[in-house]
């Protein structure tokens, strides 16, 4: 304290020297303006894409997670594209006083700033300096300059958004039209091969014809049981080779050999069997397992028919829509007063940090003063 007290004065002026010199400074050093915007997704997005529509598929989640978009949309922002376009829209090059466009890259890069809030929003920031000692007219420039800046980053991702959408809905039209076109055809194939054998076999409806033959057989066997009883009949009471006898042996023989045409069947008794409704039983389970898988296509072909019918004309409308891919949550507006440098906080630290030095300086001498006299 008797240190300062006895270099009171010259650290006054010192300070003062030293503020004034840090005033002088703030006011005629560059200043800087920002201008923001926030952006978002729109709130539904239809995916057409092919797995979109399973919505059952439990790991559906896996393939894409909400921030994908966002981070998309940042991809774009930062991309050499979107950032040339910038800076030959506004001769960026020219303003930043660069040697070329890399350099010009370089300073719009470290100017500007995208930004994924917690909410999924995309905040864009674009931060324009004036020069030294600048005139009035420099700063309403760098307003504006901002301003348009943080509007034509939100114009050319909205450009180049869309554009990759629209590519990507071509490509997945084009894709499942393929598919829909071949669907067709092998629905209608399906369909054959299902009516050829139905035709070849005479199946209009296997259970049905099945059951019926069954019911065939079983009066064909009742009759044949019948017969024979009035067989033995006729031959306890007619003499041997009598024609009644002869007529009934004949009649019980016919009827075995069409219950052996339908429990068995034969090159000959099958073409004869095949042109009635009444399939061979020993054929049955082959049949119905040709039927059963040539049915089962035809309901496959026909539910994946139904399917890409939906999805193409979806896909179609996709390609064909032409609304925004982004939505503006707070749009970019001129900035009014400077970002930085912030004048007050520069003074006072700089003050503060001089008053630390010279304090320190002044208390240095008067110790090197000291122990220099008690040398002595």
């Amino acid at each position: 304290m008797k240190v300062l007290y006895k270099w009171k004065r010259s650290i006054f002026i010192n300070i003062f020297i030293v503020s004034l010199f840090s005033v002088l400074i703030a006011l005629i050093m560059p200043k800087t303006f920002r201008s923001t915007a926030v952006l978002m997704l729109p709130s539904s997005s239809p995916n057409i894409g092919l797995l979109s529509t399973f919505t059952d598929f439990p790991f559906g989640n896996l393939l894409s997670q909400p921030g994908d978009n966002s981070l998309s949309l940042i991809a774009i922002l930062k991309s050499r594209t979107v950032i040339e376009s910038v800076i030959n829209r506004f001769n960026m090059v020219t303003f930043y006083e660069a040697e070329d466009i890399e350099e010009a890259i370089e300073e719009l890069t470290d100017n500007t700033q995208f930004v994924i809030e917690n909410e999924g929003t995309i905040r864009i920031s674009c931060y324009v300096s004036t020069g030294w000692l600048h005139p009035e007219a420099d700063e309403e420039l760098a307003k504006n300059l901002s301003a348009n800046i943080v509007t034509y980053f939100i114009e050319r991702l909205d450009l180049v958004n869309t554009g990759l959408k629209s590519k990507q809905a071509t490509f997945q039209r084009a894709f499942i039209e393929e598919r829909y076109n071949k669907n067709i055809l092998d629905l209608h194939n399906a369909e054959e091969q299902l009516k050829i054998f139905q035709e070849n076999k005479k199946l209009i409806a296997l259970p049905e014809q099945t059951n019926a033959a069954i019911e065939f057989a079983a009066s064909i066997k009742t009759k044949i049981m019948l017969n024979e009883v009035e067989l033995n009949l006729l031959k306890s009471t007619l003499n041997h080779g009598h024609p009644e006898i002869n007529h009934m042996v004949n009649e019980i023989l016919e009827l075995k050999r069409k219950l052996n045409e339908l429990e068995n069947g034969n090159n000959l008794m099958d073409i004869t069997i095949n042109e009635g409704l009444f399939p061979v039983f020993s054929k049955v389970p082959e049949m119905g397992l040709q039927l059963l898988r040539l049915t089962r296509e035809v309901e496959i072909q026909n539910t994946l028919f139904t399917f890409l019918t939906q999805k193409y004309e979806e896909a179609k409308i996709q390609e064909a829509k032409d609304t925004p891919s982004i939505q503006i949550l707070d749009p970019p507006v001129m900035p009014i007063k400077k970002y930085r440098p912030r004048r007050l906080l520069l003074v006072m630290t700089t003050s503060l940090i001089s008053l630390i030095m010279i304090i320190l300086y002044f208390v240095s001498v008067e110790n090197y003063s000291r122990n220099s006299t008690l040398l002595k």
